[in-house]
């Protein structure tokens, strides 16, 4: 980013600051972001009134350079997705806390969101750090994302009750991609799991199934090998399963909310220091944000970011506590909300059972991304170009073999979801 792109960024809100100079570096690690390029900038400049130094870090966020990873990563239309959500759907779900009633805060200042680039506040700073992606969520970790998610989907279904006609207008395009209202612009839109997508997902499931059949070949115990493997596969068939994904997502109902889309580990950024409840836990990277269940978060990160045996042990008490302030939350934003808790818990649960095939849909490619080495994730800082043999065989757009770990986990995962009936 120019010097001359930098001042005009900070013109409005730092009038004072005459910029001087910056330092940029990559922004993530290979293997921490796959469909846009982030850098870190250190920015230094100087106070024209008191001469004083002054230094800000802002994380931009920009294409992929090549054309062929662009097309591989759908990046341009994730691109539009999460310039749509900084620049109109958190300003209205931020317009709701505006008179002291704070239930989620936690999206980082942007400064300028395009169709090319996003410029945004650097957390770092400030003490905000990942979890380790290797690692997955532990259980306090798991705590503070859902308290955090229930605040956030608490905006939504308050907007819905309080603005519905606001809700509407940002909710207007559905989720095969069709328009279905002249503001369409203004709204998010279903970005991965849309029928005209099918085709070009096919290699990258079929290799997506493949490893995580061998992993549940290595994993499974040879008694139940046979039962769960076929369960499995009709779960998987090519034939169903991209549709039924699809059918998941579109589905709206009393739960539907502005989904962040995508929750796995990377993008919880977590403080340590003492701070409003509102922002112990920021989201970053809406790339994926969609209307959908509320349910389709909660299924990602339970089934995609920690272990069955995290699962096993605390899964109910986990959804009473996302529940419980999921309940405080829209009675904070609405004191008149007539949701009954009781109703909503049976919705919530309801919801969790048939959105669990999508945590599991989503889990054959996010358990071997996040259990990955670095090496052997894709580097999107490279400039080279995709060969056609590399295309043919699917390329970096397959999830890579599933490790030791991942092997645990995967087989952890369906064997819960075999025996609670959901496959």
């Amino acid at each position: 980013m120019t010097l001359e792109r930098l001042r005009e960024l900070f013109a409005k809100e730092e009038p004072d600051i005459e910029i001087l100079s910056s330092d940029e570096a990559p922004g993530s690690g290979r293997g921490d972001n796959y469909t846009s390029m982030l850098y870190r900038l250190e920015v230094q400049g100087r106070n024209r009134r008191t001469s004083q130094p002054w230094s800000k870090s802002i994380i931009y966020k920009v294409l992929p350079e090549s054309k062929e990873r662009r097309e591989l990563y759908k990046s341009e239309l994730l691109f539009r997705n999460e310039v749509v959500f900084y620049t109109k759907v958190w300003p209205e779900l931020a317009q709701l806390q505006a008179d002291g009633r704070p239930v989620f805060n936690g999206v980082a200042k942007v400064y300028l969101a395009q169709h090319d680039l996003i410029a945004m506040e650097d957390l770092r700073p400030k003490g905000y750090k990942m979890a380790d992606r290797v690692k997955g969520l532990q259980l306090d970790d798991l705590r503070h994302v859902l308290k955090a998610l229930a605040g956030f989907h608490a905006l939504s279904l308050s907007l819905k009750d309080l603005r519905p006609e606001t809700y509407a207008r940002l909710s207007r395009m559905d989720n095969s991609g069709s328009e279905s209202g002249s503001e369409s612009n203004e709204a998010v839109q279903e970005a991965l799991f849309r029928m005209e997508n099918k085709e070009w997902y096919r290699t990258y499931y079929r290799i997506a199934t493949s490893n995580a059949l061998k992993m549940l070949a290595d994993g499974l115990a040879a008694a139940r090998k046979d039962e769960v493997i076929a369960k499995f596969r009709a779960f998987v068939d090519e034939k169903r399963f991209f549709r039924e994904m699809c059918e998941l997502v579109s589905t709206q109902g009393p739960l539907s909310v502005f989904c962040h889309g995508d929750c796995w580990t990377n993008n919880f950024l977590f403080i340590d220091k003492d701070v409003p409840d509102a922002e112990v836990v920021c989201l970053v990277d809406f790339q994926l944000t969609r209307v959908g269940s509320l349910a389709l978060d909660l299924a990602y990160v339970l089934y995609c970011s920690t272990s069955g045996d995290v699962r096993k042990a605390h899964m109910t008490s986990l959804l009473q506590h996302y529940h419980r302030h999921l309940m405080s939350a829209l009675n904070a934003l609405n004191p008149s909300c007539t949701r009954d808790p009781d109703h909503m818990w049976k919705l919530l649960n309801d919801e969790m059972r048939r959105c669990s095939r999508f945590g599991l849909g989503q889990a054959l490619d996010m358990l071997p991304i996040s259990t990955c080495t670095s090496d052997e994730a894709p580097d999107l800082y490279e400039d080279q170009n995709t060969d056609d043999e590399e295309k043919a065989e699917g390329g970096y757009r397959a999830p890579p073999p599933g490790n030791a770990q991942c092997t645990r986990l995967m087989t952890d995962l369906v064997l819960e979801l075999v025996d609670s009936g959901v496959i």
